[in-house]
């Protein structure tokens, strides 16, 4: 499976089937998340991986309270919980990072970068050279709360790339939140989640009992809406011939609903005892 085929065969699988997954296919979804690009190399996301059978029913019952009982969590047999570490953000974090990448070649010297550079500008504010970021006013004095938004801005590329893990693994995926807001320390405190950590996403892995294409490629905004060329409200020209060659590669596909899909949501509310016959989807 290509790039093309994964992004354009994503869907939020809501509908599992309650087979046990193999912790080596969940590996490679966490392999995968390895990878997201990182400014600063920071890599502040933490996961703690629960298998939902494993648990201790008042563990489990808090877990699924905690998050409004929805009905997807209830099924997936494996969740995810992603959390951003703000401590992984802080200035002193940042420049053993730049320390490294400037080792291993990863950032140019000849655009500017230097050690002394890096720690003059992190550690005492002083401005950053031409060519590098402008550290001293980024990095230096950056207050804690900041950093927490950084680490959770960074854990959500890593979840991207978990997500399409999933989807290139062959399994089932949805994102959701941990907790409604009141509730997150509930939840860290099931699972042993340090209070400072900053609470991004809840991944749902299992296999489908849903079709993969679950009802075809879900709306998205117009093309010219999202994107500019040149300036802002200026709409970026989207051509034909590439939405055809993107159609061939598999990134853009039928939309929904497809034809059955309603009926298949019927069968599957059937199946699993739930009222209604359909589900929401998004």
């Amino acid at each position: 499976m290509d790039v093309s085929q994964a992004i354009g065969g994503r869907r939020s699988i809501r509908w599992f089937e309650p087979d046990a997954v193999p912790l080596t296919q969940v590996q490679r979804v966490l392999e995968t998340a390895r990878f997201a690009m990182s400014p600063g190399n920071l890599q502040p996301w933490r996961a703690v991986v629960v298998v939902a059978a494993d648990l201790d029913p008042a563990d489990r019952r808090t877990l699924l309270e905690a998050n409004n009982r929805q009905r997807a969590q209830e099924l997936a047999p494996v969740w995810v919980y992603w959390y951003g570490d703000p401590d992984a953000a802080i200035p002193a974090a940042f420049l053993a990072s730049v320390e490294e990448q400037i080792a291993i070649g990863a950032i140019p010297t000849a655009f500017g970068w230097s050690v002394d550079a890096a720690r003059r500008a992190i550690v005492d504010g002083e401005p950053a050279p031409p060519g590098v970021p402008a550290l001293d006013t980024f990095v230096h004095g950056l207050p804690y709360e900041v950093s927490a938004i950084i680490a959770a801005q960074e854990t959500n590329a890593a979840c991207t790339l978990a997500v399409l893990g999933a989807v290139e693994a062959g399994l089932g995926t949805c994102l959701h939140t941990i907790a409604a807001p009141a509730r997150q320390e509930e939840v860290k405190a099931v699972l042993g989640v340090p209070e400072r950590m900053v609470p991004v996403w809840l991944q749902l892995l299992g296999r489908p009992a849903e079709s993969l294409e679950a009802g075809g490629q879900r709306p998205r905004k117009p093309f010219g809406e999202l994107y500019s060329l040149g300036r802002w409200g200026t709409p970026y020209p989207r051509d034909a011939e590439t939405v055809a060659d993107l159609e061939r590669a598999g990134l853009l596909q039928a939309p929904a609903p497809r034809s059955g899909r309603h009926e298949e949501l019927a069968r599957l509310a059937a199946r699993f005892g739930y009222d209604g016959g359909s589900a929401s989807d998004g």
